[in-house]
């Protein structure tokens, strides 16, 4: 999952189903609506009746489930939650960013969600896609409502705290509440775990994000990103959102160098397309920061990482070791 690159860390002490049965009745069911800066927490009433369920998007349409046997799933955390609640077997499609589990590695892939093109996911025959508010453009969702296919778009989430209301919110949709439920409860005490295990930190290590697809593709990561609240719920100092950072803005030797961080952390594809370590620390400001200088760089899997889906808390106890090794021993 993840590639660990420390020097000096150590000396310097710094630097992550069973089918349930549809039911009958009205249940009301957490949604999430974020932006770029903000993750606010709504509930919205979704009817569950005999001819399916009937939910309000994170766009305001409402769109009538009644068939979940073909699922085309436009974001790798909803896949995910999906073969987690034992419906792998539904998913027909994907978008380019499911990556795991490695079940999914002989599904159709119908390209980018965020550049969609509604005739590869008409092929496939879906009974339900489901988007999320970066699935663009617009007119590839309204072409695959008007073939009659429900389009459900959901808010991917910027906080740990999203990621039970997600689950649920996908098992209720599936028919799968029983699962979605118990699925959530474990993923909540990972997340739980790994947040207790770092507050017995006695320090706050300065960590940045930057996201690479190699020397032509460097971007800042800062608040309103799931790397953020990875940071943040590890104890650590997010530096791009310190430092005024929304979202990603390209990098720069200044900024990188003003933010000072004790730990950078990279997609471990990313560090590869640079060419490893040597090569970022050629890249202007990375060896003039304390993390550049110490040698302490973590690379994982970027979905593993921030896709903020059922291994989340997993990957933020992952994390919180590698940031704090000393609390491995439960010191």
């Amino acid at each position: 999952m993840k590639t660990r690159v420390i020097g000096l860390i150590v000396s310097l002490v710094l630097v992550a189903t069973a089918c349930g049965d549809d039911e009958t009745g009205t249940t009301a069911t957490t949604t999430t609506t974020t932006t770029a800066a903000t993750s606010t927490t709504t509930t919205e009433a979704t009817s569950t009746t005999a001819a399916g369920v009937t939910y309000t998007g994170f766009d305001g349409v409402e769109s009538v489930v009644t068939d979940t046997s073909r699922i085309v799933s436009l974001s790798g955390d909803f896949t995910e939650i999906l073969f987690d609640l034992g419906a792998g077997d539904r998913v027909v499609a994907v978008d380019v960013t499911t990556t795991f589990p490695e079940a999914t590695a002989d599904i159709p892939v119908i390209g980018f969600a965020q550049s969609l093109a509604p005739e590869p996911v008409l092929a496939m025959q879906p009974t339900l896609v489901l988007a999320n508010e970066l699935t663009a453009p617009a007119e590839s969702i309204e072409q695959l409502r008007a073939a009659g296919v429900p389009v459900v778009v959901l808010a991917t989430g910027s906080s740990l705290d999203d990621v039970t209301a997600k689950i649920t919110t996908i098992a209720h949709l599936v028919g799968l509440d029983e699962a979605g439920g118990l699925l959530a409860e474990r993923v909540g005490a990972e997340i739980d775990a790994a947040r207790e295990t770092a507050a017995r930190a006695d320090r706050a290590p300065r960590v940045a994000f930057i996201y690479t697809r190699g020397p032509q593709l460097l971007l800042f990561f800062g608040a309103g990103m799931a790397t953020n609240a990875m940071i943040e719920g590890a104890g650590a100092v997010d530096v791009g959102a310190e430092a005024g950072v929304m979202g990603a803005q390209p990098l720069t030797p200044e900024a990188i160098i003003a933010a000072a961080p004790d730990v950078i952390v990279l997609p471990e594809s990313g560090l590869a397309a640079l060419g490893g370590i040597e090569a970022l620390l050629e890249i202007p400001g990375i060896a003039e920061t304390p993390a550049g200088a110490a040698g302490a760089f973590l690379a994982y899997d970027e979905a593993y990482f921030f896709n903020l889906g059922p291994r989340a808390g997993v990957a933020l106890m992952e994390f919180v070791l590698d940031l704090y090794p000393e609390l491995e021993s439960g010191a």
